[in-house]
């Protein structure tokens, strides 16, 4: 059975919650697109 320290411990929860983070943001994001900017005529 593979034992971790409680260092690496850390370093793979932190790394997992990045990695987990960073996929829901891009997925919000897919599902909400920013609005366009309307273009002001001069």
């Amino acid at each position: 059975m593979l034992h971790l320290t409680r260092q690496e411990q850390l370093v793979l929860t932190v790394l997992v919650a990045l990695l987990l983070t960073g996929w829901a943001v891009r997925s919000w994001r897919t599902a909400h697109p920013p609005a366009p900017v309307p273009v002001q005529q001069p």
